[in-house]
């Protein structure tokens, strides 16, 4: 029998994913990511106001689905070197999920204060999340095939 001679990380527990998930995104580009969200709001205002139609709720909600998409996408792009950063490249569905649940939560809250109710709060949480976590996840792919693709020879 011959050995192996890669050695396998361990595998992470649920909490150490999200301990690795949180470190990746500490270096997440935050300042565009909220110039991108507040333009995707504010674009998103316009829209509702010259339909005559005056409402806050959802275009700040979409500005939070590109707020973390762009941080959790810009996290992953880097190209900072890092034991968590790898695992995030190799795992980006499983890294997306803090982003998306850290969007859900935020946009929760916010349809729960302007008056959606905790039904319509839990549902429009529901389908931002997951949006901001498929765009994440997404990023993270095709951030992964193109490293494969530039690292062979």
């Amino acid at each position: 029998m011959s050995a192996s001679s890669r050695i396998q990380p361990p595998e992470l527990t649920r909490q150490g994913e999200l301990a690795v998930s949180g470190a990746v995104l500490s270096s997440a580009p935050w300042a565009l990511a909220g110039a991108a969200g507040a333009v995707t709001a504010g674009a998103d205002m316009l829209a509702h106001l010259l339909a005559a139609q005056f409402a806050v709720g959802a275009p700040v909600s979409l500005g939070a689905v590109v707020f973390f998409a762009v941080a959790g996408g810009g996290a992953l792009l880097r190209s900072r070197p890092g034991r968590a950063l790898r695992w995030a490249r190799r795992n980006p569905w499983r890294f997306a999920v803090v982003p998306g649940a850290a969007c859900a939560l935020v946009v929760f809250v916010l349809a729960v204060v302007l008056g959606g109710g905790v039904f319509g709060g839990a549902f429009s949480a529901a389908w931002h999340g997951a949006a901001a976590f498929g765009l994440t996840g997404v990023t993270g792919t095709a951030a992964r095939s193109r490293a494969r693709r530039t690292a062979r020879p």
